[in-house]
């Protein structure tokens, strides 16, 4: 949908993970006292409700969720008379952010992002499904270790082999 200005109307959705401790704790087949302080610790005890508060049986993880930008009219998605663009997108800052050369992430978002406006503009709406966890979720280091052993063995800045659209 345009709005007046020529301003396209984007809805932003945040879906975050939420863990139900007492049932993760049953499928891995353990207390979920003994669960609680696992957590704790490997998450640096960053949590201290963890283990403070035995009764605790939600747990919000410190890793990413998903963020979903629907361009134009919202409506739309589901109606089969409309065309649809998706992108489904893994976070890269290197790439998205600074615009680093060494992943080609960046430009399958911005293309993703031209496809789903003009689609919008045509009266039809896009959907942008925007996963944060860095490198499909390898996190930061295990990228650098990566990229750091493709530049040895090319011998440049840039990355060596085929690349899939994510």
């Amino acid at each position: 949908m345009i709005k007046a200005g020529g301003h396209l109307a984007v809805t932003k959705i945040a879906i975050d993970p939420l863990w139900y401790l007492p049932g993760i704790a049953q499928g891995f087949g353990v207390e979920e006292n003994d669960f609680h302080r696992v957590l704790f610790q490997q998450t640096g005890g960053m949590f201290a409700d963890l283990v403070r508060r035995p009764d605790l049986q939600v747990f919000l993880p410190p890793i990413g969720g998903t963020t979903v930008y629907i361009i134009g009219d919202v409506a739309h998605i589901s109606d089969p008379q409309k065309q649809l663009a998706v992108l489904f997108h893994d976070e890269c800052n290197g790439s998205d952010v600074f615009s680093s050369d060494i992943c080609t992430c960046r430009p399958y978002l911005v293309k993703g992002i031209e496809v789903c406006i003009q689609t919008a503009q045509a009266g039809d709406s896009g959907v942008i499904v925007y996963f944060r966890k860095e490198g499909r979720a390898l996190g930061e280091v295990t990228k650098f270790l990566v990229y750091n052993a493709r530049k040895r063995q090319s011998g440049g800045d840039r990355p060596s082999g085929v690349f899939y659209s994510h």
